[in-house]
């Protein structure tokens, strides 16, 4: 391949990144919202029934079954304001990545968020991502319980460890780009979902006999970490291959900012 060939694939890659990111901001600000609203929601049911059950368990054998009680409680009273809104966005950014293939191929392919396989992706993407939102936050949470309870901490002090917690979801810093953890679910869940409207498209393109192939495109800056250059230096492999990482396609993890690119599989 001539450098001027590497050149124009490399443009040609960050614009199609650029496309993905202008589309996705819009989504990614609003689940953004529910996101940290829906730990608000968690937080204040979840302190209500530690108020009830904290001051008189702390210390005692019986405490990780009422705390586990406590964090179902918050779960099963914010579930819907978690999944809606997750469900919402990835219908969205499956129907624009299935905008953007349909464009670039210029294939006659109706989209509709309908269909059934459609319906499944967006179902799919939200309980998955419910669950692993639960399950950190259960963790989170009863670490800092464990600690209090080794470090022999009265029930105001746990509490306002707590509270300092579901504080930091919405106002922390977990990755440099990203601003809190409900930032990061909306980037992550955003991008999960663009890919799965892209695959849907491809895998109808290849339905109907079309050879396709796939590379992992990063943004190409210092940030990019050591797994997603390798799998970008793998350059084009059959859509169905994974990459050395072991994924099918982006993100690699929460907050990765790569894309996948596709392309018919060239004749010579």
């Amino acid at each position: 391949m001539t450098p001027l060939r590497d050149l124009l694939e490399s443009i040609t890659a960050l614009t199609k990144i650029w496309k993905r990111d202008r589309a996705l901001k819009p989504i990614e600000t609003k689940l953004a919202r529910h996101m940290a609203k829906a730990f608000r929601a968690h937080r204040d049911t979840f302190l209500q029934e530690f108020e009830r059950v904290g001051p008189g368990i702390l210390g005692e054998a019986s405490a990780p079954p009422a705390i586990e009680g406590a964090l179902e409680a918050a779960y099963q009273a914010t579930l819907a304001d978690f999944l809606a809104p997750i469900e919402e966005a990835a219908g969205a950014a499956i129907a624009a990545a299935a905008k953007h293939r349909v464009a670039e191929f210029g294939i006659d392919y109706a989209f509709d968020l309908k269909n059934p396989r459609a319906i499944a992706a967006i179902k799919d993407r939200a309980a998955a991502a419910v669950k692993e939102i639960d399950a950190t936050t259960r963790e989170e949470i009863a670490r800092i319980i464990s600690q209090g309870m080794e470090g022999g901490y009265n029930y105001q002090q746990v509490a306002r460890q707590i509270v300092a917690k579901y504080d930091e979801f919405g106002v922390g810093k977990p990755q440099a780009h990203i601003r809190n953890r409900a930032e990061l679910i909306a980037v992550t869940e955003a991008a999960e979902a663009y890919e799965a409207g892209n695959r849907l498209v491809i895998d109808e393109m290849t339905a109907v006999g079309l050879e396709m192939e796939k590379s992992w495109s990063t943004v190409g800056d210092d940030r990019v970490s050591d797994g997603c250059r390798t799998n970008a230096a793998v350059g084009w492999i059959p859509v169905d291959q994974t990459f050395p990482s072991g994924h099918q396609h982006a993100p690699r993890f929460p907050g990765c900012r790569c894309a996948i690119l596709y392309r018919r599989r060239p004749t010579t």
